[in-house]
């Protein structure tokens, strides 16, 4: 089991275009850290591993050493991440190499999740792109 949940988000809009990235940190049930950026010029795809690269830097910084299950509502990613898919797409294998050196030491586990269940660092993106205010 898991001591922390993350659950990370990034979208362009168009794709490739103006793009957000964001994650929230979790635990115990308790939001801990939710943090968004924005990214001039980036693919979908793109922006959703720098989503992974920005929580594991802040992970390995804040929590060393705890289990962390990450969530994405990405099937792509999460299949990627998993070993089930192989990255081939080139403006990805650096990202993804980045993360791989990122996790080493780390216990981390990744899942799938649906838009619904991510709500926080989905409006987070779309906050960061400028699409909606904060409510």
């Amino acid at each position: 089991m898991a001591d922390i949940v993350v659950r990370t988000d990034g979208g362009s809009n168009p794709n490739p275009g103006p793009s957000g990235v964001a994650f929230t940190v979790e635990e115990k049930g308790k939001l801990k850290c939710a943090h968004c950026e924005y990214i001039e010029m980036a693919t979908n795809n793109e922006a959703e591993y720098i989503a992974i690269v920005m929580a594991l830097e802040y992970l390995k910084a804040h929590f060393p050493g705890k289990r962390v299950k990450i969530l994405s509502d990405s099937q792509l990613v999460v299949s990627q991440m998993k070993g089930e898919y192989k990255v081939k797409a080139n403006n990805l294998l650096s990202i993804k190499e980045k993360i791989d050196d990122l996790l080493k030491g780390m216990k981390v586990e990744f899942e799938w999740n649906e838009r619904k269940e991510n709500k926080i660092a989905d409006r987070l993106v779309r906050f960061v792109r400028g699409e909606i205010g904060i409510e």
